[in-house]
């Protein structure tokens, strides 16, 4: 059990090694073909393409289904929606659902096709974040974002009940209230607005050159 609130995860240990610079970045590396095995199954998307996955392992961490039922129906129709993640993810009407139909490394390739990452503090986020993909992460109060959220990010996080962030543990989930339904799906939508209009969206050049190497 971590006590730390307001340290970054990676900073915490490399300062037990003296090491006090650092970044806090994920890189993960893609083949031509796995790149172009991905171009081709989403060469007839026209809009925007959104990546969500809505569930993390942890109950914790997840968002209400019913406000990504309500987020899916609200910007579908201005952006294309690829859902990816486990077996276990809910379905929704709207979205090409590739989840729980593809390995890791196949679900990297997808996500850098999209121009948005949506979902919850996951395996997903990292990969997101190693392939330069901007990502709005639903925190909740689960876990501080300091200690875990990437800064290029939109971090959606709560105060904790003491008004610092804070560790919740697995077996404190009895105990948890509806917190997460203080996050509404308008603001949500506010931040994906504000996430297009910040990025340009074209590849830069590190990540040209994550996706052409093997």
């Amino acid at each position: 059990m971590r006590n730390e609130k307001y340290e970054n995860v990676v900073a915490h240990n490399l300062k037990r090694l003296g090491i006090k610079k650092f970044e806090y970045k994920s890189h993960f590396y893609l083949s031509k073909e796995e790149i172009s095995w991905a171009e081709d199954l989403i060469k007839r998307h026209t809009k925007p393409i959104i990546a969500i996955s809505s569930r993390s392992k942890e109950e914790i961490k997840n968002w209400p289904i019913k406000n990504w039922m309500k987020l899916v129906s609200s910007i579908y129709k201005s952006h294309d929606i690829i859902h990816l993640g486990d077996k276990y993810e809910p379905k929704f009407d709207n979205v090409t659902r590739f989840a729980g139909m593809c390995s890791m490394r196949e679900s990297a390739a997808l996500l850098s096709q999209c121009q948005l990452f949506i979902g919850p503090d996951s395996l997903l986020m990292h990969m997101a974040n190693g392939l330069d993909i901007k990502s709005i992460i639903i925190f909740g109060k689960a876990r501080p974002v300091n200690c875990l959220g990437y800064p290029d990010n939109i971090n959606v996080s709560l105060p904790s009940k003491d008004d610092l962030p804070s560790w919740i543990r697995l077996e404190d989930t009895d105990q948890i209230d509806d917190s997460m339904e203080q996050i509404t799906v308008d603001s949500i939508i506010q931040h994906i607005d504000n996430a297009f209009h910040q990025e340009s969206f074209h590849p830069s050049p590190e990540r040209k050159h994550r996706a052409r190497t093997t």
